[in-house]
This record gives C-alpha cells, structure tokens and sequence, in this order.
C-alpha cells in the first residue's frame, strides 16, 4: 500500500475496517461523519507515481523540484552555511491539498539532516517574514551533494497549519533523481538554496511538479 498511500499497512487495514464496520452495522450522521474522515485521510495520505525526467545534455547536472508546490520568490542570500557564503534562495510554497511526497531533485548522497525548534509560520504570510531569517523558525535542513560534489540544501520550514516533514533518509545515504525520501503532511514552505554558480530556471508564480520541472542548471565551477 505504500505505492498508493504515506500509511503503514497496519494504519490502511484500520481504515478499511472502520468502512466495512460503517456499512454494514452504523447508519445516519454517524456513518457519513465515519466514511468522510477516512476519506479525507486517504486524500490527504496520497501518494503519486512520479515520472523521472532524466539529466539534461549540459555542462552540469540539473535541479529538479523536489515536490509539487509554487514558486513564492528568488533572491540572492549571504551568509546563510558556512560553506555557501552565497547563494540563491527559491522559495516555494506546497498547499495542504497537493500530494505531499518529497522526491530527490538529483542523483545525490544525503550529507546532513537534522531538525530545528522554534515557532511555525504561515506558508502565505507577507515575504518580509521570510526576509528576516529562518534560524528562529522551527524547520528541518537537508543537505544534498550531488555526483559533481555541488552541495545545496533544502529547508523545510514548518507551518503554523501543517506538520514537520518526515525524512525516511540518513546522513550518508545516497539515492537516484526522484527517489521518494520522505512526505511533508499538509505542506508548508520550502526554501532551496542553490550554489551562485547555477542557472535559475523558474519564475515566481510558477507551478511546479517533482521530476518534472527543472529548478536550476548546476554548473560545474
């Protein structure tokens, strides 16, 4: 079942119990109250097949969206890592209605993930929020290095309406371009930080699918 749903096999079989007990023994409100939350929880606990667009023909490697989700902002950031003294930020928003798997963006090898505390904040809130900083707000950073060595990193900030996202991935582990390595229940905001020698390649307002939509050309320095 985990082809169709971010559910364990135990948790899917509940649900259906749950419908055949309200089919044949409950009626009225209390059954249709029943039928529509197990619904709701198979809606929002989908899960895609996601088609790979392959690596590019170019100097580099390419960058694809690592979930479905729209671009809220670009803009050029210092002193965000130590070892990114500079770099892109392409903020992107994921609407609690989308299909909330993360996929990788590229073949790549999990560097350094760890969790942060703080407070949530609202995935459409007023872009000054998000120009002040986000090493207050609770947030989780993943750090990809991809087959070139080019390292980039992906914030999953959390939202004051969603959940953290859930990394089924390990420091040092390594996986192929859009891999499933994890889910973000209900979505919330991510920011892609990307090396300043790359090609930006989306627009803000722009819709994107993972596997499919080309974040960036990572160049080669």
């Amino acid at each position: 079942m985990k082809r169709f749903f971010f559910l364990s096999q135990g948790l899917f079989f509940l649900l259906m119990v749950l419908i055949l007990i309200s089919y044949f023994f409950l009626t009225g409100i209390v059954k249709g109250i029943l039928v529509i939350s197990v619904l709701l929880i198979l809606l929002y606990m989908r899960r895609y097949y996601i088609p790979y667009r392959d690596t590019l023909k170019n100097e580099g490697e390419i960058f694809l969206s690592p979930l479905y989700g729209k671009v809220e902002s670009i803009r050029r950031v210092e002193n965000v890592f130590e070892f990114l003294p500079e770099a892109f930020e392409v903020r992107v928003s994921s609407h609690f209605l989308d299909e909330h798997g993360l996929y990788l963006p590229t073949v790549a090898e999990m560097s350094f993930l760890r969790a942060y505390k703080g407070k949530g904040i609202y995935r459409y809130g007023k872009p000054e929020s998000f120009l002040t900083g986000t090493t207050e707000l609770a947030h989780t950073d993943v750090m990809l290095k991809s087959k070139n060595e080019v390292q980039t990193v992906l914030r999953f900030v959390d939202c004051k309406y969603g959940s953290r996202a859930h990394i089924w991935m390990k420091s040092g582990d390594r996986g192929r371009g859009a891999a499933c390595f994890g889910y973000y229940p209900f979505g919330g905001t991510l920011l892609i930080y990307l090396p300043l020698h790359t090609d930006i390649l989306v627009y803000p307002g722009e819709k994107i699918l993972p596997g499919q939509t080309v974040i960036a050309a990572l160049r080669n320095q």
